[in-house]
């Protein structure tokens, strides 16, 4: 082979190679993930400026702030840390045409036995081995909470 039939290759190696890809639109996790952790502490501060512990009071908030905030958000909104990663992304419980369309029956077995068992994604964990049966019925109903 030729050099000169080389020299094509070596131009656009040296283009790509001079391009900056990460500009502040390209994907960022580490700033992704600041803004979320900055999402829970505002989220911690309101709860406590209300005046006590605002998460025992609602059923289902602590354990959706234990397990679920991570993928789904703290506002349900699906941009939680690790949703960053995922394909697909998790669920937006704020979508309320999803939210008409299913039954807490349907959210349950997600929940207790995972996003696959139900033709869903796999990356959706089963949580019935953590989480008390009585526990995820109040899980599924702070789910739909935001939907309203």
């Amino acid at each position: 082979m030729k050099v000169r039939n080389l020299v094509p290759f070596a131009l656009a190696a040296l283009l790509l190679n001079a391009c900056d890809f990460n500009s502040e639109k390209d994907y960022n996790p580490k700033a992704d993930f600041q803004k979320f952790l900055k999402k829970q502490e505002e989220a911690k501060a309101a709860a406590a400026a209300g005046g006590g512990s605002a998460t025992a009071e609602v059923p289902g908030k602590k354990t959706f702030e234990t397990y679920c905030v991570a993928c789904h958000g703290i506002d349900g909104k699906a941009d939680g840390a690790g949703a960053l990663a995922m394909n697909p992304r998790p669920r937006q419980f704020v979508d309320k045409a999803w939210q008409a369309k299913v039954d807490d029956e349907h959210i349950y077995k997600v929940i207790k036995l995972g996003g696959a068992s139900q033709g869903l994604s796999a990356t959706m964990a089963p949580w019935g081995a953590a989480i008390p049966d009585d526990e995820i019925k109040n899980l599924v109903q702070y789910v739909r909470h935001f939907g309203k």
